[in-house]
């Protein structure tokens, strides 16, 4: 009987790397509410990402998930007559949850084949059919791809709209922070995870003031005077001490992922499949996907159940697939439905072996 392979395996420091940094908690007694370990970890994810994208300052607010990042990053941008937020269709449900979590009603749009994104120019055509310029425009980075940040400034720039980033896979792969937020998940399935956790990454200071406001309740400074409207979306102490673990063993990670990637990416270049562009190559992502041709969809899939190769559509069908969102307005999507269900998850994780990866590209190969 064969062995089925895992699609994914999260990978967090060990006990051993978290005994120092549970030891220090354990001599202050601090447990949450901004202790020695948050600030140790907030601004070392910011020296991080800052030698990532060579920026000077990178200021960070950390938050209890990614979902919670991007919904208070939408609402410390939103103006007093907010209703529509402007957003792909083809995104994980989380992107979703936090537009209406913020108050806004999601208005889909389309996204271009080759990158899996929204563009500036579909997000301009889009807004010829909304009732009324958005509030907001989320840009979901596909699979951890970096967003191009410069071209969001100047479509923000032209048209007024504030831009939030979904970069929720992204951390590792940010090339450049501007004054847009990006929102980025700390989840275990990232390749920088700490098991549940979320940042929003801006050149703002101000913002960070503001959203780090937001996770406490709206209170700022030493008072305890709710100033703005907030709520509980801190970062334990304990998760801030995996955080700092992770930082110190995340470049030998990203040196695992990186022969992974490679492994797959030469065993995939004469396959009539193709992946994200710069995948594994530029950047690095743990939801590692194919694209497959239309025509032989099918018979790939069931040579994989054959095979007992585990498959995932990440990201579903896109978000009007969903009973809770079927309704949402937005614009014809024809790249969506003929796309999203070719995305393919395949398995991808750092201890997978050369058999493991032969066996998947395999099945790949004899479906063609």
């Amino acid at each position: 009987m064969l062995t089925p392979i895992p699609i994914l395996i999260p990978e967090l420091p060990s006990t051993d790397e978290l005994i120092p940094y549970l030891r220090r908690i354990d001599s202050t007694r601090t447990y949450s509410n901004y202790g020695p370990l948050w600030r140790e970890f907030r601004d070392s994810l910011a020296a991080y990402v800052s030698g990532n994208s060579h920026q000077n300052e990178v200021w960070v607010t950390l938050t209890n998930s990614g979902t919670t990042a991007l919904e208070l990053a939408l609402r410390a941008r939103l103006g007093p007559k907010a209703r529509y937020c402007l957003l792909p269709a083809y995104t994980f449900i989380a992107t979703a949850h936090a537009v209406v979590n913020a108050g806004l009603e999601p208005f889909f749009a389309d996204v271009d084949e080759r990158s899996l994104a929204i563009t500036p120019q579909i997000a301009v055509n889009a807004l010829r059919h909304m009732p009324q310029p958005p509030a907001a425009l989320v840009v979901v980075s596909p699979f951890g791809s970096p967003p191009d940040v410069t071209a969001w400034e100047k479509f923000e720039a032209d048209y007024g709209i504030p831009v939030i980033f979904d970069a929720a896979a992204a951390v590792t792969s940010i090339d450049h922070v501007g004054h847009q937020p990006l929102s980025v998940s700390l989840h275990a399935t990232k390749v920088l995870g700490i098991g549940e956790g979320g940042a929003i990454l801006t050149a703002d200071r101000a913002l960070r003031d503001k959203t780090t406001a937001m996770t406490n309740f709206g209170f700022s400074g030493s008072a305890r005077i709710s100033e703005i409207r907030g709520g509980n979306y801190r970062i334990s102490e304990y998760a801030c001490a995996v955080g700092l673990a992770m930082l110190r063993i995340i470049e030998r990670r990203i040196e695992r992922l990186k022969r992974v990637s490679r492994a797959y990416l030469e065993r995939l270049a004469n396959l009539d499949v193709r992946t994200q562009d710069g995948c594994g190559t530029q950047w690095l992502t743990m939801t590692f996907n194919v694209v497959l041709p239309d025509y032989r969809l099918e018979q790939t899939l069931a040579q994989f159940d054959r095979k007992q190769i585990p498959w995932r559509r990440w990201w579903g069908l896109g978000c009007q697939k969903h009973p809770a969102f079927a309704n949402c307005p937005g614009t014809d999507l024809p790249v969506t439905v003929s796309l999203a269900p070719r995305v393919i998850g395949i398995p991808f994780f750092d201890a997978i072996t050369h058999e493991q990866i032969e066996s998947v590209c395999a099945a790949l190969e004899a479906s063609s």
